[in-house]
């Protein structure tokens, strides 16, 4: 099946599958394969990614039965995450919500001194960050320059930082403790939007559930949930 065809089945649910239209869309796709309507594929960004769309637990088990030697799931669904984790050990997992934001939502103009990041930022990004668990620092790398990546400088310190990940997801924000509480996370967050939206794509976020803050500030923004969505990473 090539690319475009791909794509094309793909985009029939396109909200849903968002996240591989924009991986195959920037990285090389080594495995494509398909049960039914179930559709999985393998591309390569920091590890080797499985990403599976389904609606069929019958489908998806029966194409997981050939994946025995597959480490690395992304935006599986609730129901999809026990069928994977019982073909082999957990090693971890991260769970977040899903937030799209709303296609005739104005983005507030927010001033503040924003500047692009440069890859001599990501080592920075990658120790003071909060998720060095589950990336790399030349994984941050690739996100800077593929871009957008953007941040907010003091003194010639970078306080303030957000990108997007290899499926096309904002994230990686984070503002230092002690310059939390300026409008920084805010004013980060809407200049990506629109930057995003520059690019003709659609914007959309992973939040932790536990991390409140983020789900406080990207409803505020007027970010719509819409799903739970976890990656797995098996032994």
């Amino acid at each position: 099946m090539n690319q475009k065809e791909l794509v094309r089945k793909l985009k029939r649910d396109e909200k849903k599958n968002i996240n591989v239209i924009n991986f195959i869309e920037s990285y090389p796709v080594d495995r494509v394969d398909q049960v039914g309507d179930t559709i999985r594929v393998r591309g390569n960004s920091d590890h080797a990614w499985n990403y599976i769309s389904s609606n069929s637990k019958d489908e998806f088990k029966s194409l997981l039965g050939e994946l025995s030697n597959e480490k690395y799931f992304a935006i599986l669904e609730d129901w999809m995450v026990p069928l994977v984790e019982a073909e082999g050990t957990l090693d971890w997992k991260l769970s977040c919500i899903k937030f799209f934001y709303p296609e005739a939502k104005v983005i507030p103009v927010i001033d503040a001194p924003i500047t692009p990041l440069s890859i001599e930022d990501a080592e920075w990004i990658f120790k003071n960050g909060a998720y060095s668990n589950f990336t790399s620092i030349l994984y941050i790398r690739e996100m800077i320059q593929k871009g957008p990546a953007i941040g907010i400088r003091q003194d010639g310190r970078l306080v303030a930082w957000v990108m997007t990940h290899d499926d096309g997801a904002i994230g990686f924000l984070h503002v230092l403790p002690d310059y939390r509480s300026r409008g920084y996370a805010v004013a980060l967050t809407c200049e990506m939007i629109r930057r995003v939206k520059r690019k003709g794509k659609t914007p959309f976020v992973h939040i932790e559930e536990e991390n409140t803050s983020s789900i406080r500030l990207a409803k505020k923004l007027g970010f719509e949930e819409e799903r739970k969505v976890h990656w797995v990473k098996l032994k």
